[in-house]
């Protein structure tokens, strides 16, 4: 039996709601990082680079808590973050199409500017080196359009890799990795969950559940074959933080307790599905 865990991207709230439920989920008794395979789309790289390498996951997010706070103002430019937005659920564009263009957004100066806000939270990565876990991080090419996915064989050092990962276009500039510049893999899809090919038993912990359409999610399901699956998304009072700025005090600190609280709800659908 092989188990895998898909970490999807969101917005600033996604990691220590992740994070959160993965430790509701632990006192509960189920362990997901006992992961066979781990996949990581945007913030959900950073939860899961923490986890397949055994680290401290309640530790990093304290990290994280403590580096958001020091740096807190104003989030992203809105009206870039609604250009994107509009572009991503443009139907009338082919979807690389799509990308292309979001990539071309990324060059602009108040973009760039924000780069060392994203350098202070991926400074808190408590490891380095690619961990032995099977772990695949997903990022798009900034200018190509195309899903380019990560492992401990692909010859990228781990924390570019999350950083690019994590490279929201409309709040952070690109990673540059050898000459390409990468941005957040949430731009090809919220989950990524395709890239869990292999698996038997499968959890997904898709922040953005609420709003992707629920065929795209599916459609990589599909792609795996007979795989027992079970998918959590934010409840109510989670998805009520997401309609908060993360420049209001504690929002990150409070996505990570309702994961816990919710972790508590979900805990035997998890167990059922995780365990022998």
């Amino acid at each position: 039996m092989t188990r895998a865990l898909v970490l999807g991207g969101g917005a600033g709230i996604a990691a220590p709601w992740e994070a959160g439920l993965i430790e509701g989920f632990r006192r509960a008794g189920t362990d997901l990082g006992t992961a066979d395979l781990i996949v990581g789309t945007a913030w959900g790289s950073f939860v899961g680079a923490c986890l397949a390498a055994g680290a401290d996951l309640n530790r990093a997010m304290d990290d994280v808590f403590a580096a958001d706070r020091a740096q807190r103002g104003p989030a992203g430019n809105d009206l870039l973050l609604d250009k994107v937005l509009r572009l991503l659920s443009d139907r009338s564009v082919p979807r690389r199409t799509r990308r292309q263009r979001i990539g071309e957004i990324t060059r602009r100066p108040e973009v760039v500017a924000r780069a060392h806000r994203l350098d202070l939270i991926i400074d808190c990565l408590p490891v380095r080196e690619w961990p032995v876990r099977p772990l695949r991080l997903a990022a798009v090419d900034a200018d190509s359009g195309d899903r380019v996915v990560w492992d401990r064989h692909s010859g990228v050092p781990l924390a570019p890799a999350v950083r690019a990962s994590a490279s929201w276009p409309s709040e952070f500039p690109p990673t540059e990795i050898d000459g390409r510049r990468y941005m957040d893999g949430g731009m090809f899809s919220a989950t990524n969950a395709d890239l869990a090919h292999g698996c038997d038993r499968l959890v997904v912990l898709s922040p953005m559940r609420h709003v992707v359409p629920a065929r795209t999610l599916d459609r990589e399901l599909a792609s795996l074959g007979d795989v027992d699956v079970t998918v959590i998304g934010p409840d109510q009072i989670t998805v009520d933080l997401f309609t908060l700025t993360l420049s209001e005090p504690n929002i990150p600190e409070s996505a990570y307790e309702a994961g816990l609280r919710q972790a508590a709800d979900e805990a035997e659908k998890i167990n059922a599905t995780w365990e022998d």
